[in-house]
């Protein structure tokens, strides 16, 4: 039993482990607000405007929905280890915590299709090309975009990168 048990905790704990290390919903990183991405795309003054609206509207819910992942992510750490804890508690927990993660994927995902919409075509169809080449750099450069002094910028604390497919 003991054996089977820490067996189904490490098997947990392994699916967890990559949802942490996913870039989080907005770590304060707005391409919008960004030189590059205002020349690049050619942004209006407008446009900034309303993709900020769209953001501030949105991120207080964000924060919020990431405050009930984390504590169903707590939950979930405390049934796995409760010795009184059973399969249907520990499986009642992980649905919780499943679905929390679910509402903020779809909230940032919302925020996401409402900020591309105030985009037009050629505007969407470069910030693509951006979000292909910033990938390829990374890949060429062993995951590391670096400037002179050696910090990285673009990258924000448990975020991915400089392109807004990632904020």
């Amino acid at each position: 039993m003991n054996i089977l048990r820490k067996s189904f905790i490490c098997l947990v704990l392994s699916l967890l482990l990559p949802a942490l290390a996913t870039p989080a919903f907005a770590q304060g990183f707005k391409w919008w607000q960004m030189e590059r991405f205002q020349k690049a795309l050619t942004l209006t003054p407008e446009q900034v405007a309303r993709i900020e609206g769209i953001y501030q509207t949105t991120e207080p819910l964000l924060r919020a929905q990431k405050k009930a992942v984390d504590k169903y992510e707590e939950r979930l750490s405390k049934t796995i280890t409760d010795p009184k804890s059973d399969e249907p508690m520990v499986v009642q927990a992980i649905d919780r915590l499943e679905a929390a993660r679910s509402e903020v994927s779809r909230t940032r995902n919302l925020m996401l299709f409402r900020i591309r919409r105030v985009l037009s075509d050629d505007q969407n169809q470069k910030m693509r090309e951006m979000h292909e080449h910033d990938r390829s750099q990374r890949q060429n450069n062993g995951g590391r975009d670096r400037n002179d002094n050696g910090k990285n910028p673009s990258k924000t604390p448990g975020g991915d990168d400089n392109h807004p497919e990632c904020q």
